[in-house]
């Protein structure tokens, strides 16, 4: 498993973009077309975003600035396995346009998880 992403809630999606571009030196790039407001931002142009940026107020449900962490995983069956397993809850969704599957769930300590897997056909 590696690390795929962060994703950070913001209130003031430009001000959160201009940050995390004109201080830390990521540059904005492709997003897949979301029903909601943010932002992808790269370290490198050709590695997958590193932050994701959402335009939501931070205490609206989530958890805090730092919504989730994601990892990048090699086998979606297996996780499933595991988290039903640990009678973990879990949801998975479809990135519109990549066919990207991703898996969310709840640590037991509060801090959402998402793990991603390339398309079922892939």
């Amino acid at each position: 498993m590696k690390l795929d992403h962060i994703n950070v809630v913001t209130d003031n999606l430009a001000e959160t973009t201009a940050f995390f571009v004109d201080v830390v030196g990521l540059a904005p790039g492709f997003r897949p077309p979301f029903k909601f407001a943010g932002a992808w931002l790269y370290g490198d142009p050709d590695t997958p975003a590193i932050v994701h940026l959402v335009e939501r107020t931070p205490d609206d449900g989530g958890t805090g600035p730092l919504d989730h962490v994601a990892f990048k995983g090699d086998d979606i069956d297996d996780l499933q396995r595991r988290l039903d397993a640990h009678d973990l809850t879990y949801e998975v969704r479809v990135i519109p346009g990549t066919g990207d599957r991703q898996v969310f769930f709840v640590a037991p300590f509060g801090l959402k998880i998402e793990v991603n897997f390339p398309p079922a056909d892939a």
